[in-house]
């Protein structure tokens, strides 16, 4: 009993000179963060702002470079007009079975009356069987809202061996 009293006073003590060096190492209080306050402003009205912290990364997010291949053979390209604009389609016959991931990405246009699309697609990771004439083939589609729409007159679709385009 008396060896607990001793040890429960020391400890009181140790915890007791904590309190008030409030800037040290050992003071339990300040290990995990503490209560460091944020920079506050005001605006021309005088409310409040608090500027918090950004969630982004220190260096920035990374830059994704689309490492996708263009699509091979372009056989169709068209344009359907729906109620919110139209739709861009496009197929590609393709050499043989298991290409994935086809997209129709919108590139910057040196015509300012003109849409350009690369078709891009992975390529199968191995060896993939031949199959039929239509299991080759692969089609991607875009979406455009009538706001896109204003000015184009063309579209181009471009592949790897040439590009096609449709008119408006």
């Amino acid at each position: 009993m008396r060896r607990q009293v001793i040890i429960s006073g020391l400890v009181l003590a140790l915890l007791s000179g904590c309190g008030s060096s409030s800037g040290s190492g050992w003071n339990p209080f300040t290990w995990f963060g503490g209560g460091a306050s944020d920079p506050v402003t005001y605006d021309e009205a005088g409310n409040q702002i608090i500027v918090l912290e950004s969630l982004a990364p220190r260096k920035g997010y990374p830059e994704l470079v689309d490492i996708r291949q263009l699509a091979p053979n372009l056989t169709d390209v068209s344009l359907a007009q729906s109620t919110s604009g139209a739709i861009v389609t496009a197929t590609s016959a393709l050499p043989s079975l298991g290409y994935y991931d086809a997209e129709l990405v919108k590139v910057a246009s040196d015509r300012a009356d003109t849409l350009t699309f690369d078709f891009r697609l992975r390529a199968p990771n191995g060896p993939a069987p031949t199959g039929t004439a239509a299991q080759r083939q692969i089609t991607a589609a875009y979406s455009l809202s009538n706001a896109d729409l204003v000015g184009i007159r063309t579209i181009v679709v471009r592949g790897a061996n040439g590009a096609r385009q449709v008119r408006r």
